[in-house]
């Protein structure tokens, strides 16, 4: 029986133009674009595109796009060396300030060498999900984004109720434009349950024929893979 996430927005026009969807229909390009196999198809070597784990990793849960358009610089913090950042809205958008985000010495971002200063991207999105349920929230798995990133983190979606989400990150580059509609987060609803860890030893495991050429050829979807949907 399938579970119920929702995705509240209290913005119509982000709703409108820049809806959440499931993660395997905001797939990065480079991932559409790559073919299945080398040469041959089971002639040849398969490429990333043939493994069903990090496919299902790419589609898993739901896609939050940016929701208005960013534009991002650093701005140093003369008086303690660490770099802070400036941020301007488009005129209108008035639910986040710009400036909104937190101190370096809160959470100790580096990049290259440098101090930074930690952003938030606020969504007007309110995610609600049954009880016993939480989500992880995190930058799209393999979109490869170089200019910022976001601090994963698991939100109990179950109980909390709030109107907005606010979510923290870093500046990678030092100046660059967030369009709205580009892929922000990626959200993947996950059950709360009791798990207890069992460590043991089975040196004869290694040497157990692992079916090598199966996973070179099909093999772990024919044999291994469960079908996840995210709808």
């Amino acid at each position: 029986m399938s579970k119920t996430i929702k995705f509240i927005c209290g913005e119509p026009s982000v709703a409108k133009h820049y809806p959440v969807v499931p993660a395997s229909q905001a797939k990065p390009d480079w991932y559409k674009k790559t073919r299945a196999w080398v040469g041959q198809p089971h002639q040849s070597y398969p490429t990333i595109k043939k493994c069903m784990p990090v496919g299902d990793l790419i589609s898993a849960g739901y896609m939050v796009p940016n929701p208005v358009e960013q534009e991002l610089s650093i701005a140093p913090r003369l008086d303690t060396g660490v770099t802070g950042f400036s941020r301007t809205y488009p005129a209108g958008w008035t639910m986040q300030a710009p400036q909104e985000g937190h101190e370096h010495e809160q959470c100790p971002v580096h990049v290259e060498g440098t101090q930074r200063d930690y952003i938030t991207f606020s969504v007007p999105w309110r995610i609600e999900t049954p009880p016993g349920y939480s989500c992880l929230i995190m930058s799209p798995f393999y979109h490869f984004e170089d200019r910022f990133k976001l601090f994963p983190a698991i939100i109990d979606t179950d109980t909390i109720d709030v109107p907005w989400n606010n979510w923290p990150g870093a500046m990678i580059k030092d100046n660059f434009v967030i369009q709205p509609g580009e892929p922000l987060a990626q959200v993947i609803p996950i059950k709360r349950e009791d798990w207890k860890m069992e460590l043991e030893v089975d040196e004869e495991g290694l040497k157990r024929d692992t079916g090598l050429k199966f996973f070179l050829s099909d093999g772990y979807a024919k044999l291994f893979h469960r079908k996840k949907k995210y709808r």
